[in-house]
Order: C-alpha cells, then structure tokens, then sequence
C-alpha cells in the first residue's frame, strides 16, 4: 500500500515536471521576444536572456512609423476578414452537402477535394501566380484574399465536415416537421451547434492567414497595400540586423493574434473535441 502511494507520488512528481518543462519551452520564447524588444542595443548584447534592466519602449515608436504598421495593420485586417467571412461560410456549406446530402459520386468529390491538404503550398506558387496575372489580382488586397480562400477550402471542410457528421439527422428532421426549409434547418438549427468548429477555423485560419509572408511579398507590390509579415523585411538587410526593433515589430505583429485566442480560447478547446465522437 504504502510504495503503490510513493509510487502514485512520484508519477505525479514526474508529470509535473514535464508539464513545467514544456511550458516554459512553449512561453519563454514569446517572453523573450518581449524583453529583446524592451532592451537597448547595448543592452541586448550585453544581457540577451534575462529580462531587461531598464525598460526601453522607444523601438516600439521607432518599429511602428519605419514599417508604418498603421496601413499595414489595416491591409492584414482587411485581407484576413475578407478571407474568413469567404472561407467560412463556403466550407460550412460544402461540409453540409458532403455529410448530408445523398448524391452521384459523393465520396469520390469529397476525396478529391481532400488531396489538395496534401500539396505543399510553394508547389502551387507558380500557377497561383499566373492565374492571377491572368486576371490582374496583382497587388490587389481582395484578390488576395479570394486566393487564400479557395487554397484553404479543402482543410477547412475537412474540419467543419467533422462536427455535421456528429450530430443528429433527427434535428433536422425535427425542424422539417416545423415548417423549416432544408437551407431554414441548416442556418437557424445546424449553424448554432457547430459554433465550436466554426471558433476552430477562426482562430486557426485567422492565425495561419495574418502570418502569411510567401504569397504576399510576391503578389503585392507597392508599400501601402502589404501586410504586416511583409514589413517584418524592412528591419534586415545584408549589412546588419536591428535586432531590438525588429522584436518590437515582431511583438506588435502577435498582439492581435494573442489577444483573439484569449477571447476565443474557451470555444476554441471546446471545439477541438466536440466533432470526434460521432452522435
């Protein structure tokens, strides 16, 4: 009895230091590109991986007028929200007729759609590219955002095809009996419950689409349409690297990101789970 209990304690002695190690890899990163960017050069150089002594905030001011974050920060808004408000509602409706609807070679589309998650992006570089010389998307912000819609459509009804599959064909049915249309069901009973799926396209899309450098130094030209990774370039060149601006710069660009997982995190680990069991 008494070594299963200094057994079960020193299980959990373990767990806890594991768990402790991971979070500090995990948090620590981001802590230290806050400091760097509160640190002086010298200072920087001189104490690089504890926090700073005394705290700088003038490469914040220095990073946000040489990149002009403002217009950046509002090409990136626009990019990303038109992007989300395209790919949302085009997957969920695309999942619902792949879960729902009976078909001619529905499993055969819906496996086709799915092998385009297994082509890399840089792959398709070069025809995205052509395709939108064709149609003179080039340094257009809302062509853009059209392309990185239909280039994640396929992910994101793979994800949102997961919670419509989990529930029950009866709500629908139910709703049928009501009065509803097929399209009444789906927005007014259907759309409701997969909130949590919808949170895990949010915020994955949302992240993975505001971090978007390849793309968009090749696609938009001129300084008052680029993004915010775009600016991330004007600190480097091949003489030398403002590191301490460049972590300010780096620390503005996560603000935004940080602060949507705060306000979505609840929905967003709720979510994470809710589609795996099948209802």
């Amino acid at each position: 009895m008494v070594e299963s209990k200094k057994f079960e304690v020193g299980s959990l002695v373990i767990c806890y230091i594991i768990m402790a190690i991971v979070l500090v890899l995990t948090v620590y990163p981001l802590l230290w590109m806050i400091f760097s960017s509160c640190k002086t050069v010298n200072e920087f150089y001189s104490n690089s991986w504890l926090p700073p002594v005394q705290w700088y905030f003038g490469n914040f001011i220095t990073a946000w007028t040489r990149a002009k974050m403002g217009v950046r920060y509002l090409n990136s808004l626009l990019i990303t929200g038109t992007y989300l408000l395209i790919n949302i509602p085009v997957s969920m409706c695309a999942s619902y007729s792949f879960s729902r609807l009976q078909f001619k070679g529905r499993k055969k589309l819906y496996t086709a759609m799915l092998s385009g998650i297994l082509i890399p992006t840089g792959v398709l570089t070069l025809p995205i590219y052509s395709v939108m010389v064709n149609f003179r998307l080039i340094n257009n912000r809302i062509g853009l955002a059209f392309v990185y819609a239909g280039m994640s459509v396929a992910f994101s009804t793979f994800i949102m095809h997961t919670f419509f599959v989990s529930l029950p064909k009866g709500l629908e049915e139910a709703a049928t009996i009501d009065g509803c249309s097929r399209f009444g069901a789906f927005a007014r009973v259907i759309v409701p419950l997969t909130k949590p799926g919808i949170m895990i396209l949010l915020i994955y899309n949302g992240i993975s689409n505001w971090g978007e450098y390849h793309l968009a130094s090749l696609v938009l030209t001129t300084n008052a349409k680029q993004t915010v990774p775009v600016g991330m370039a004007l600190f480097q060149d091949n003489q030398a690297i403002e590191y301490t601006v460049l972590f300010a710069a780096l620390t503005l660009a996560t603000v935004p990101l940080v602060v949507l997982y705060v306000f979505c995190q609840k929905a967003f680990i709720t979510g994470m789970t809710a589609g795996a069991v099948k209802g």
